[in-house]
Order: C-alpha cells, then structure tokens, then sequence
C-alpha cells in the first residue's frame, strides 16, 4: 500500500496502481510463490451478483465477493496467486464466489450498497440479510484469506445468534465491518476501536481490528486520531502485508507536517517500513514486498532523501523482475508490469518500460492496460506525441470510471502540447463522461474538479 494521496487514493481512483489495505490473521499461510500454483481444484467464481445470490440461497451457502478492476495489480496478483490455490478449494462448499469488475455498468448497482475505496476488496456478505460480515480490502496471503472467510462465516453464525454478548470482541468486528461495507466509516471507527478495548494483546484478531481502525479513521476524515492510533499501535500490527499498509496510512495521515505528532509519525511510520523491508514476513508476496519498498521510496523522496529513495525503487524493481521471470502466459505476466513501468521510469530507464509495455499490447491487443501504462511512462519521458497516440488507444479499448481517467490524461497530454482547442474538447469529454455514470460509479469529486479544469481551460 502506499500513501494515499500519493498514488491510487481511497476516494479518487487515481492513475496509479490499486491501494491495498488489510489485515494480519491467526492462520499460518505457506511461502509466497514466484509462479502460480499449477491448475487443480480451485474455487470457481460466477460474475454477476444476482446470479451469485440466487446461487447462495438455494445452496444454503454464503456469498464471497471479490470486487476488482482490470487495472488493479494487487487484483491481478490476488486471482492468480491466491483465489486459485487448491488450499482454499473446501471453501467452496461454505461460500459461492462471484468476481465483479467495478467498472463494469452492469456492478453499479452492488457499489450503491456496498462500499468500495480500495481495489480488491472482498466481501463475506449473509444472503438472508444482505448484510456483510466481513470485509477485507487490499492483498492477503493464503492463509490469511482462509482466516477471513472463517472469520466472516462465524460472523453469520454470530450474528443470526440470540444470546451472543452486543458488546463481544467479535460481535463488535461484525458491527464493524457491516458499517465500513456501507460506508458509515464513523461508525466503523467506533466499533473498531471498541472491540480493540475489549480485548488483550493476544487477541487473535487484534492486527485485523486496528487496522480496520485506523483506515476507518482516514477515511472518516479524522488525521489527528488517525495520527494518534496510528503511532500508538504501529509496533503491535502484524501480517503478510499489514505492518506496511499501516504504515502508509499513518503517513498519509501525517501529510507534510514538519513538527508535532505528526512529524513523529512520520519518522516511526518510516523506521517501521525499513524494518518490513528489511525483514519481510515469510508469506508476503512479491506484489506485498514490492509495494512495501515503493512506500518507503515516497516517504524518503519527502524527506529529501534522493538516494534512499533511489534505492528502495531498485530494491522494488528487483523484486518484481525476479517475480515476472519465466512467466509465458502475458495475462499473468502483466500482473507486474505496472509496478515495473513506474521503477523504471523512476530509475531513469524508462526505454525499458517503452519496450516491455509495447511487447505486452501487441501480446494483449484487447486490453486497455497496456496502451494506457504505455501513454503514462512516455508522458513522464516527454515523448508527448506518442503519449496521445497510446492514450487513444487505450481510451477506445476502457469503460466505466477507469475510461475518464485516461480522458483526463489525454487533455493533460494536449495542454503540455499546446492544443488548446483539442484540450477544451477532451475535457467536455470528461465532464460528459462522469455526468453518465450510474449512481453507484458516480465520482462528484471527480466531477467537480473536471468541471473546474474545463472552466481554467475555457478561459484560456
């Protein structure tokens, strides 16, 4: 995960790659693997949520969402790495899984419900109430994502139960994870913090609890207790990819303070990074490991460290290189390829991202993600002419929200290139676009700062 308003933030949906969240388990989950696991008895997924709720009902199961987006490599990472692992097989005769591409018009009704910030998120939700009893959104390692819906599962049982305490650890964490599934991220806050003071250290799911808190405060809006939490807990977390995650919550949080609280955070949340970095759990995966040093490479470029910042991006992009080694189907290769364009073009090496990205679209001729990854890196290198001829591509190819970030992209493209007349057309464009959204994928965030570009660009 890294800091929120530094790349993929929770709210904006940004060019960048999907923020990660969530969460430390009890479960012990096998070493990450450089390769998927080979084909075997795997949980099967069905892509509509209707289809999937009449399935869950009539089976007497609970419903898995997986809520995802083509973009997103920690999606990506989390299909091929994790939900196809034989390990999580027996899960489906307790749950039917159904995959949703939220981009996808046909998914905007599930987004009216269901809260969706950080991309993947999964979802435990009860058919008879449609309510959800567990909430994971970000990376998990196997054993961790087992822990989850087992966790989720009880939280059915816990909350369909007539003599279970209101005010129980775990009863709370159902409370919790219903309200930040709905949004109501205030509430979430309080619930969580409440089953945290309800239990001891040894608590089972205490990691899941506080980072459930903290990212509930962020998003609430709430930085100074974000702050607060964040550095009273950020020794205790604990997970494949938690004890980065929380840290880069806390330096979202933090900001740019230069003095108080939250220049302190600052400095724990960096020194916690450096020793995730240098001593990575067993189970993290590559994409976790990778994202990781990517955190800290942004932390240290604030700090005015230039050369630790290099560093941590050379350390990202070989982590990543070594993972995408062998690969021959381009489908799973691609799951790296983001993550690697950015190292190398904050390396300076950005021919190299030119020349994999290109090798990749002719390879996937279909899919928006390379030509828009493509535009992104020769935009960065100033190869202005070629960005807009592959921003157009990828433009024709993308639907949803995902296509107007690259709308957006284009009319940057045409400012810097001095086309005034082909800037002010593309942000009609955008704004357009974003006004057609269904409810459930309306940005007015978004909207409303399309609107004001178009409005500077008009009077130009």
């Amino acid at each position: 995960m890294r800091p929120l308003s530094l790349l993929i933030p929770a709210l904006l949906l940004g060019l960048a790659a999907c923020q990660k969240t969530e969460q430390a388990n009890t479960a012990t989950a096998p070493a990450a693997k450089a390769a998927p696991v080979a084909a075997a008895a795997t949980l099967t997924a069905v892509e509509s949520f209707d289809e999937g709720m009449a399935k869950a009902k009539a089976e007497g199961k609970a419903l898995l969402v997986d809520a995802w987006a083509p973009w997103c490599h920690t999606c990506l990472s989390m299909q091929h790495y994790v939900l196809n692992d034989p390990a999580l097989a027996p899960l489906g005769e307790r749950v039917v899984l159904v995959e949703l591409d939220t981009d996808k018009e046909e998914n905007a009704g599930f987004l009216e419900k269901y809260s969706v910030n950080v991309w993947p998120t999964f979802f435990v939700i009860d058919p008879a109430t449609g309510k959800a009893t567990g909430l994971w959104p970000g990376s998990a390692s196997v054993g961790e994502f087992r822990g989850f819906v087992e966790d989720g599962l009880a939280g059915i049982e816990e909350a369909h139960s007539t003599n279970a305490d209101p005010q129980s650890p775990a009863r709370l964490m159902v409370s919790a994870k219903a309200a930040q599934a709905s949004g109501d991220y205030a509430k979430a806050a309080g619930d969580y913090e409440n089953a945290v003071a309800k239990s001891d250290v040894a608590w089972p799911r205490r990691s899941e609890a506080l980072m459930g808190w903290l990212f509930s405060l962020s998003q609430a809006g709430d930085d100074a207790a974000c702050v607060k939490v964040g550095r009273a807990h950020l020794a205790e977390v604990r997970g494949a990819a938690v004890p980065a995650d929380y840290s880069a919550i806390l330096l979202d949080c933090a900001g740019d303070a230069k003095e108080g609280d939250a220049k302190l955070a600052h400095a724990e949340a960096v020194a916690r990074l450096r020793d995730f970095t240098a001593n990575p759990p067993a189970d993290a995966s590559a994409d976790d490991r990778a994202d990781a040093w990517n955190t800290l490479s942004y932390a240290l470029a604030d700090d005015g460290d230039e050369a630790g910042s290099k560093h941590a991006q050379e350390q990202r992009l070989a982590i990543l290189e070594k993972a995408a080694t062998g690969i021959k189907d381009p489908l799973l290769a691609q799951t790296f390829d983001y993550a690697r364009a950015q190292a190398y073009v904050a390396l300076d090496r950005g021919d190299e991202a030119v020349k994999m990205l290109e090798a990749r679209e002719k390879e996937l001729p279909d899919s928006y993600e390379p030509p828009a990854r493509l535009a992104s890196a020769l935009a960065k290198m100033d190869r202005l002419p070629q960005a807009l001829t592959a921003v157009d591509r990828a433009i024709a190819k993308a639907y949803g929200p995902r296509k107007l970030l690259y709308v957006r992209q284009k009319a940057d493209i045409q400012s810097r290139m001095g086309d005034h007349a082909g800037e002010v057309a593309t942000l009609q464009q955008e704004v357009a676009g974003y006004e057609a959204l269904p409810k459930g994928q309306a940005r007015p965030d978004a909207l409303a700062d399309a609107k004001k570009r178009l409005a500077e660009a008009q009077k130009g």
